[in-house]
């Protein structure tokens, strides 16, 4: 598998804000317990990569407008504002693909804030005689992924004026624009019918999906669109009644996506460097983890048909059987964190190795440290 480079959907999504303003069961049962209940006040976000959505052009008289364009600006933005999900710009390793991976300095795409903290965590460990852990030369480039793809589709977008003249698509295709005033269009009614659904990111076996059709998303709007703003770009139509209705519906279909994965895929993220006493794992503050939560590491088996991590992945275990550690976050920046390893059993935990939540931090709990790191006094431990 290649790693992962920064490409025009990182300058789209930049460019898109911008706009749019289980028990533990240890291989020697040292870490033996009964998981705990999770507070419903707080729950953990999904790392996801968002791929464009499709939809149809909306066609009026002399012209059509990109209705695919701002779909994706909006669903971006409403990502952006859900408790539900995150997303990055860049894979947190920034090794080059087909380089030699042990032995090997590895980069990271980091804030400039993670960046200190991961030197910080670095000397520390180099302090008490620990270097670091070379990169699996199987798991390594689990790291830069995703735990879902999100991926979807707009089905319908109609607008509704009056004399029953309608404007825009659905399933069988675009509207006729007959009897349709090029100046402009009298607006009552709009609706609209989208998809979303999660796909795994190595297999595309798909992990949940949410639905909006358009009986739950028409709105009455009552006001004249003109086609000419329409002609000229995107940023007439944020402009009008439609935005709101489009956005709402987008986070309907966002919050029943959620629930959907929520109930077939439990959180996790992964392990991004090894320093034998702590462990540091990808997502912090992005994705809601917070000082005394604690987390269980599991170890995964992969098949590759060729070089690992340099080809296509055949299967494997999905992390699903012994955990091999247990840590207890002790330093949490922007979106890295760093853990505590309190419990493990004879193997060591590989970078990229996937972790899961084992019960977040009591309400009484007292930090050792100062919570959430400044990037500046972040080493000791």
């Amino acid at each position: 598998m290649q790693a992962i480079k920064k490409s025009w959907k990182a300058k789209f999504i930049k460019a898109s804000i911008m706009m749019m303003g289980a028990a533990m069961t240890m291989g020697n049962q040292k870490c033996e317990q009964k998981q705990t209940e999770e507070p419903k006040t707080r729950a953990l976000k999904k790392i996801v990569e968002v791929g464009a959505l499709r939809s149809s052009p909306v066609n009026f008289p002399g012209g059509s407008f990109d209705f695919q364009f701002v779909a994706n600006q909006q669903i971006y933005s409403v990502l952006l504002d859900s408790d539900k999900f995150t997303f990055k710009y860049n894979p947190p390793i920034a090794t080059p693909s087909g380089s030699t991976i042990n032995g090997q300095k590895i980069s990271y795409n980091l804030t400039s804030g993670d960046r200190q903290r991961m030197e910080a965590y670095a000397q520390a460990a180099a302090q008490k005689g620990n270097h670091g852990a070379d990169l699996s030369q199987v798991a390594w480039c689990m790291v830069n992924l995703p735990q879902v793809k999100i991926r979807g589709s707009v089905n319908s977008f109609e607008l509704i004026g009056g004399g029953g003249l309608m404007l825009g698509f659905n399933s069988g295709g675009s509207h006729s624009t007959s009897g349709i005033s090029g100046l402009g269009f009298d607006v009552s009614f709009a609706q609209l019918d989208l998809s979303l659904y999660g796909i795994a990111p190595l297999t595309d076996k798909v992990l949940g999906g949410g639905t909006v059709k358009a009986s739950q998303t028409k709105t009455k709007v009552s006001f004249q669109l003109n086609f000419g703003g329409l002609a000229v770009g995107p940023s007439a139509y944020y402009q009008t009644p439609l935005a709101q209705v489009t956005k709402k519906a987008l986070e309907k279909a966002v919050d029943t996506l959620s629930q959907d994965l929520d109930s077939r895929e439990v959180w996790y993220t992964r392990v991004m460097a090894d320093y034998d006493t702590h462990l540091v794992i990808v997502g912090g503050t992005d994705v809601g983890l917070e000082e005394g939560d604690e987390l269980l590491v599991y170890n995964e088996d992969y098949t590759w048909s060729g070089e690992p991590c340099n080809s296509t992945y055949l299967g494997g275990m999905s992390g699903s059987g012994s955990a091999v550690a247990k840590i207890r976050i002790d330093r949490v920046g922007d979106q890295i964190s760093r853990g505590k390893v309190i419990e493990q059993n004879d193997y060591a935990p590989e970078v990229g190795a996937k972790v899961k939540l084992f019960k977040f931090h009591p309400a009484d709990y007292v930090p050792e440290g100062p919570g959430v790191d400044n990037g500046t006094v972040v080493g000791g431990g």
